[in-house]
């Protein structure tokens, strides 16, 4: 029989500022095909960072495992990559974990931090199998408690804990079905995700962002030499889904300034409100309470020809 064998895993982060995950903790735990654990650790690393207070500050439910010192004392990710790396890509293998969009992200992260090469790998997001299957969201913790697991051995956010409770769900979900891990995640191929995804993800968001701060670098300035005189002098107000892509957001921002007009972020007193449809009797209450007209996108775009 061909066996493979099945690695759940999770990390912890530092700090997320700037929207980069720098990982202090990675923790595994790798079994054979009946989910029988082989091998476990916390890989504990020096994430050459800033801590977020609020991880060391014993406040909310969301504390480190183990002291800022003792994360000091340990190597950096640069000296675990090539042990990370072979754990991720050693063949005939199953990658899962809990939420783990992030945790690849997190894992993207440290490698571009390092300047090291991208590990290759896609993993299975349990979170968005039990959630598609069951119809609700939930913490892992409460999921584990669902499953009757005993949570009271293991501990939140310490990574190696929440794989291993990972794994439990997954291997308590078997149980259950009647299926084996392997037909589970099989059978679900739509869970997957990978590192090429999420670069891709944070590609987009980067360009979302930039576009968008180029949006609201106009807001509140009128060209001092219009090329049109259409709407010369007017103030609009866009739509939050008119803003949903970006793209032709900024293309109408910048020919509503190109024709004499202005935009904003949020005007009161005077000025248009822009939506694709008719908004509802309560919304155009409100937008009229501010002193604003209402007109529909396709009328303006009448007027900027």
């Amino acid at each position: 029989m061909n066996h493979k064998s099945f690695v759940f895993f999770d990390c912890e982060c530092a700090n997320t500022f700037d929207g980069v995950g720098k990982i202090c903790s990675l923790g595994y735990v790798i079994c054979d095909d009946d989910l029988n654990i082989i091998e476990s650790e916390d890989v504990v690393m020096n994430p050459e960072c800033d801590f977020d207070w609020y991880l060391l500050s014993g406040k909310g439910d969301c504390k480190l495992a183990y002291s800022k010192d003792y994360f000091r004392i340990k190597p950096n990710f640069e000296s675990y990559y090539k042990d990370i790396k072979r754990l991720f890509t050693t063949g005939n293998r199953y990658i899962a974990g809990f939420a783990v969009s992030n945790d690849v992200g997190f894992v993207n992260d440290a490698c571009e931090r390092y300047n090291l090469p991208y590990i290759q790998f896609r993993a299975f997001d349990l979170e968005r199998y039990l959630e598609k299957k069951y119809e609700k969201k939930q913490k892992l913790v409460e999921w584990a408690q669902e499953f009757g697991v005993n949570v009271s051995k293991y501990q939140s956010h310490k990574s190696e804990d929440d794989a291993i409770m990972t794994m439990l769900c997954l291997k308590a979900e078997c149980m259950r079905t009647g299926l084996s891990v392997e037909q589970i995640i099989s059978e679900n191929k739509t869970h997957f995700v990978s590192n090429e995804q999420i670069l891709e993800q944070a590609a987009e968001r980067a360009y979302r962002r930039e576009t968008t701060e180029k949006i609201k670098r106009l807001y509140g300035k009128t060209s001092p030499m219009p090329h049109f005189k259409t709407v010369l002098g007017e103030r609009f107000e866009l739509d939050s889904k008119i803003l949903h892509d970006v793209d032709f957001a900024f293309e109408l921002v910048k020919k509503i300034y190109d024709n004499g007009g202005m935009t904003g972020e949020h005007l009161t007193g005077r000025g248009t409100a822009v939506f694709i449809k008719e908004p509802n009797p309560e919304h155009r209450k409100k937008i009229e309470k501010r002193g604003l007209n209402i007109m529909l996108l396709q009328e303006l775009e009448e007027k900027l020809k």
